[in-house]
């Protein structure tokens, strides 16, 4: 054999010995039954709620839950759209409590991935009704996610059809120092993945924090299985980048726009509110409020107002 002969024959064997240790490829981006796979590879788990055969498909609605939350908060929608014939898609975010990877829940490396994550299901959802309009519901942190995933899906402007935000994080009732929040940011640069609890960086008991009229954050988490004691300092600080960017990602969005919110949010106060409200650019805004409620709306006494709002609101977009 000649030198050039046992020199390809040695590479070519190199090649075929290293196959089995190149990393897999990121499957591509599928709808399953009860789990999908994202952008990057990631499977996490969704919740649908169907009308029955007999009712016509007239809407969808993707619905993204809050901080610490999961499918499950959206029951009540789950039950009561159906019924006239909307579909309703939940899907479980990526670092929250129902993350099959356990060491990621309570940190997230970027909120870009949040993003893509909505961005992606939200295609596969269209690609699956494709002549059907579909509709964002974020609550919370989930509002977050819609307004800035609405804001960057340049250049169609009014794709999805409607986002609405309930609970829309217009900024924090309780707000750190600029050197506070240096800190902060410096602490997550050096040390990423140490954790707090809210009533930690807060300073509050968390038993003390009403998320409803009958309940607090500390005694609505303890009835859940999917709650979080803790979150890590980079998902903290990429919540607030997100917080940060709200003024220009709300002067982006184009499609029609429904605030549900209440006036006892324990985070953002009745003015926070109304100044996003006001920087929205889109000409089909509206927003509601609901003087007896607390931040979670779908599980207080007017969530049967709100189910019957959003009904509303979403067969006048349907024209």
């Amino acid at each position: 054999m000649s030198h050039f002969s046992s020199f390809a024959f040695l590479v070519l064997s190199l090649a075929l010995v290293s196959c089995g240790s190149l990393p897999r490829l990121p499957q591509r981006p599928t709808l399953h039954h009860q789990d999908w796979t994202s952008f990057d590879g990631k499977i996490m788990p969704y919740q649908t709620w169907q009308p029955t055969p007999s009712k016509a498909t007239r809407g969808i609605v993707i619905a993204v839950h809050g901080l610490s939350g999961a499918t499950s908060d959206f029951w009540f929608i789950g039950d009561s759209l159906p019924k006239k014939g909307f579909i309703v898609y939940a899907y479980d975010l990526r670092g929250q409590g129902h993350d099959p990877v356990v060491s990621n829940r309570g940190d997230i490396q970027s909120a870009n991935q949040w993003l893509r994550d909505l961005e992606t299901f939200h295609l596969l959802v269209k690609r699956k009704h494709p002549k059907t309009p579909i509709f964002w519901y974020g609550e919370s942190l989930g509002s977050l996610i819609c307004l800035h995933t609405a804001a960057n899906r340049l250049p169609d402007h009014r794709d999805p059809d409607g986002i609405i935000l309930a609970s829309p994080v217009a900024g924090l009732k309780i707000t750190a120092s600029s050197f506070r929040r240096f800190l902060l940011e410096a602490a997550a640069t050096l040390s990423p993945r140490s954790r707090y609890s809210l009533g930690d960086l807060a300073g509050v008991d968390e038993k003390k924090i009403q998320v409803t009229s009958a309940t607090t954050h500390g005694n609505q988490m303890a009835t859940t299985e999917h709650h979080l004691t803790d979150f890590s300092l980079r998902l903290l600080t990429e919540i607030g980048r997100l917080l940060d960017a709200n003024p220009n990602s709300a002067k982006r969005l184009r499609m029609p726009v429904l605030f549900l919110a209440s006036p006892n949010d324990i985070l953002s106060s009745p003015d926070q509110v109304q100044t996003l409200f006001a920087q929205v650019r889109s000409p089909a805004k509206r927003l509601l409020w609901y003087t007896r409620s607390y931040h979670l709306l779908l599980h207080d006494v007017q969530r049967a107002e709100v189910s019957v709002d959003l009904l509303k609101w979403l067969e006048i977009q349907r024209h």
